[in-house]
């Protein structure tokens, strides 16, 4: 069906969402104005949204075009927009977009990840420490496993590691997990359960632990404070020790 132009001009900007016609699911949301939500269609750039379109033509089929909301101003849409990834997820399996939408402020969030950035509690050390930062490794939503993996190994660390009682995971300056460390050993010499980057030969001298997540009220305590205070401003050290 051809969609005269003044229809696409009568909706303001939109949010629109592309459907698979072969379960009803949201595949690609986007925000556009004028005939952008076809632009898709016949779009030649390699991404899981072509391929998907790709995919469903060679059956005899085209995505349906939903118009989710219209007449709307720019910052709302992109608002809209955002939301909507937020809600069906990245991660889902389901949508074909690369990234969550326009930069704005707000997004999904829990209200624990809200109340950390809004007001931060400083962490108080009464143990010996080793804060280790995971910098761009760390993401929401990462699995247990998965963080264990990539909070115990590699780090250079010298003979003071022996003495350390708590291991600290930290990503912008939050604690994110309390591990308590049970042995230490060369990089590379046990299993990891998630993917974990090759070890080169100069990294041979690094080490990992074995451990567990914190169970006691004491070590609890660390979770989710505010530790971006311990550096220097622009401090790039990736592992730090305080003893008591």
């Amino acid at each position: 069906m051809d969609i005269h132009d003044e229809v696409w001009d009568s909706l303001g900007f939109y949010v629109y969402a592309y459907v698979d016609p072969t379960d009803l699911a949201i595949r690609y949301v986007g925000k556009g104005i004028g005939n952008r939500a076809l632009s898709h269609l016949h779009s030649d750039e390699e991404s899981a949204k072509v391929d998907w379109i790709q995919g469903l033509k060679e059956i005899g089929k085209e995505p349906q075009i939903d118009i989710i909301a219209r007449n709307l101003t720019e910052e709302t849409a992109f608002l809209i927009e955002r939301s909507l990834i937020d809600a069906i997820g990245l991660g889902s399996g389901k949508l074909t977009n690369k990234v969550r939408g326009h930069d704005v402020e707000s997004g999904r969030e829990s209200i624990q990840e809200i109340a950390i950035k809004l007001n931060p509690q400083r962490a108080e050390f009464n143990h010996n420490i080793l804060i280790l930062r995971l910098n761009q490794h760390w993401r929401k939503n990462m699995s247990e496993g998965e963080l264990y993996d990539i909070t115990r190994g590699i780090w250079k660390l010298g003979s003071r590691r022996e003495r350390v009682e708590v291991v600290l995971a930290v990503s912008n300056g939050i604690v994110r997990q309390v591990y308590i460390p049970e042995s230490w050993h060369p990089a590379g010499t046990t299993t990891y359960s998630y993917k974990h980057p090759d070890i080169e030969e100069k990294h041979r001298s690094r080490w990992e632990f074995v451990g567990k997540p914190a169970t006691k009220k004491e070590h609890l305590e660390y979770m989710y404070k505010d530790v971006s205070w311990f550096y220097k401003k622009g401090e790039q050290t990736s592992t730090r020790y305080t003893f008591q």
